[in-house]
């Protein structure tokens, strides 16, 4: 294996606001610094795609001059399908070479608004499919980061940066973060605006948070949600966790089961009732559901924003285009009634059920820059539209992160939080 980069000795984003807070330091000392880090790295795992030390300064200083605002001191990612008006935005697309959006993104605004600063601009994959970037994985150069928040899964794990925005339409916040072995927050689907970012597949596209801790995957969610929140369930305390296989989904290498096995052990041992859950027969077909949902929207989405263009992009991406185009309405329709009839039967879960865990990917990243994994573990909670995150609690005896996805059976991304915390200390405890 061929490590590069360890982010042990890097800040927290909650550390360096509070650094600013105490005028310890300085938001130019924190994009020197972070700046800094990239300059070691950036050369071997290419996270970035626009990297302009003159605006990150300049900006920085604009910040200093400023009052106190509740993320000033926060350093931040901006995934390339993510509008920015002061830096390119191309959408992991040579058809948008230089591409430079007029304004901000919704949440780059509201970021720059409450005084966080944008380091650059992270590399995403062509239109945020499947098509490879040449970023590669901090903790093992050889391999993928997963996609499609490839810059900002390693970015964050290279301790460039204590947070990243990444976007998920199938498995691309979690699955990254499952390979680089970060915290991966995909939240419920609509919890804030994605007026700005690249349009995909409406019923699917989510903005979602990467970080090394689930602190920070607070300060950020917290700051930048623009709907009201859930009403949380009655019970809030984590007692219940179901385990969930999903070989059905897919082939699950046996490290990834036996990190589920072993997490199941841990909290156990720490009090919490841990239950093996059979796969609903109405989950079965989800990930093919989710991938006919995904190419249908896909499809649409693309012939309107580039026309006849759409011959231009990528293999990889023209076969969604002709999965979508030739799937029939009635198709398509018939699997957003079935994964409707999916989340009926969390109706009866969640009385007994207060999380899940689940593979976040079939195994650890794979070797080469070719593939970026596949994100059938993944697609059956987006398409349920459920908060998910990767839990990187586990690695193999080579030092490969093995991810662990808990998802929430109801849309309280807080509720969720407040659980991710709790796993944090649990699953990283002696038992």
């Amino acid at each position: 294996m061929t490590t590069v980069i360890s982010s042990e000795s890097a800040r927290s984003a909650v550390e360096e606001i509070a650094a600013v807070a105490s005028r310890r330091s300085t938001v130019v000392d924190l994009a020197r610094a972070a700046l800094s880090r990239a300059g070691e790295v950036e050369d071997r795992i290419h996270a970035f795609c626009c990297l302009d030390e003159q605006v990150v300064l300049e900006s920085a200083e604009a910040i200093d001059r400023h009052g106190d605002k509740p993320l000033k001191g926060l350093v931040v990612g901006v995934k390339d399908v993510i509008d920015t008006a002061a830096m390119p935005t191309c959408y992991g697309s040579p058809l948008f070479a230089g591409h430079q959006p007029a304004h901000d993104a919704d949440i780059v605004a509201t970021i720059r608004r409450l005084g966080g600063l944008v380091l650059g601009k992270t590399s995403s994959t062509e239109f945020a499919m499947f098509e490879p970037t040449d970023t590669r994985n901090p903790v093992d150069l050889t391999r993928t980061p997963g996609g499609s928040s490839s810059g900002s899964a390693a970015a964050v794990a290279a301790g460039v940066l204590p947070v990243a925005l990444g976007t998920q339409t199938a498995g691309s916040v979690v699955r990254p973060a499952a390979y680089c072995g970060i915290y991966g927050f995909k939240p419920s689907r609509g919890w804030t605006s994605t007026q700005g970012v690249f349009p995909l597949a409406s019923s699917l596209d989510t903005l979602g948070i990467l970080a090394r801790n689930i602190g920070d995957l607070r300060l950020v969610y917290e700051a930048t949600r623009s709907s009201p929140p859930p009403m949380r369930r009655d019970r809030r305390e984590l007692r219940t966790v179901a385990v969930l296989p999903a070989t059905e989904w897919g082939e699950v290498e046996p490290e990834v089961l036996d990190a589920l096995h072993a997490a199941s052990r841990r909290l156990q041992a720490h009090g919490l009732a841990v239950m093996d859950l059979d796969m609903p027969p109405d989950w079965v077909a989800l990930p093919s559901r989710h991938e006919t949902v995904m190419a249908f929207e896909t499809a649409r989405c693309l012939r309107q924003l580039l026309g006849d263009r759409v011959t231009e992009i990528s293999p990889s991406s023209r076969n969604v285009v002709a999965k979508g185009e030739t799937t029939p309405r009635e198709e398509y329709e018939a699997c957003l009634e079935a994964a409707r009839r999916a989340t009926e039967v969390l109706g009866h879960l969640c009385q007994t059920v207060d999380l899940f865990l689940t593979p976040s990917a079939l195994g650890v990243a794979p070797s080469g820059l070719d593939f970026t994994g596949d994100p059938v573990m993944c697609r059956p909670w987006t398409l349920m539209g459920l908060p998910s995150a990767n839990l990187p609690s586990f690695r193999t005896d080579a030092g490969l992160p093995i991810g662990i996805q808990a998802v929430s059976p109801v849309c309280d991304d807080l509720g969720f939080l407040d659980d991710l915390e709790l796993l944090e200390d649990l699953l990283s405890a002696e038992a």
